[in-house]
């Protein structure tokens, strides 16, 4: 397979958001309780001020697009923290039928070649616990843990 990566534009609009619906049926299949099935999700006007607001790269195989990686880039400045720069990655989808084939870690080659570009001195992103495939590629890429968020679901009958 001979994938491309290159920078989304407004008219890759349908097969990102064919992608994004397959990422977000994955999640609510992990997390049902938080996750729910929308026809409204990902409209073109989101994806606009996504395309305008972040990065979208994508992965053809000249033909349709396979995959995406979106990431914004920006500096961290706070009192109770060193100053950093960084790459945080909001979303990266695989079309289901082109997984393990490559294309997450091309596409993620290209999101550390984005880091070096834009000076960052790390990247960052969150991954749902339950999704293994993922957790298991952020660490062959060299990703460690950096904290754990927690959450404690409320009974509305207590």
């Amino acid at each position: 397979m001979d994938i491309i990566i290159r920078s989304a534009v407004k008219e890759d609009y349908a097969g990102v958001k064919k992608l994004m619906v397959q990422s977000l049926q994955h999640h609510n299949e992990l997390r049902p309780d938080t996750y729910r099935l929308s026809e409204e999700f990902f409209g073109i006007e989101e994806y606009t001020e996504t395309l305008e607001k972040s990065h979208i790269l994508v992965a053809t195989d000249k033909e349709h697009i396979v995959g995406l990686v979106s990431y914004s880039v920006g500096e961290i400045k706070a009192a109770s923290v060193y100053p950093f720069r960084r790459i945080m990655v909001d979303e990266l989808v695989v079309d289901i039928n082109c997984r393990r084939a490559g294309v997450a870690t091309m596409l993620m080659d290209a999101v550390h070649q984005a880091a070096k570009e834009n000076k960052a001195d790390r990247i960052q992103l969150f991954v749902n616990r339950m999704n293994a495939g993922a957790i298991e590629l952020y660490k062959k890429q060299g990703f460690t843990p950096e904290m754990l968020r927690m959450e404690y679901m409320v009974d509305a009958d207590e």
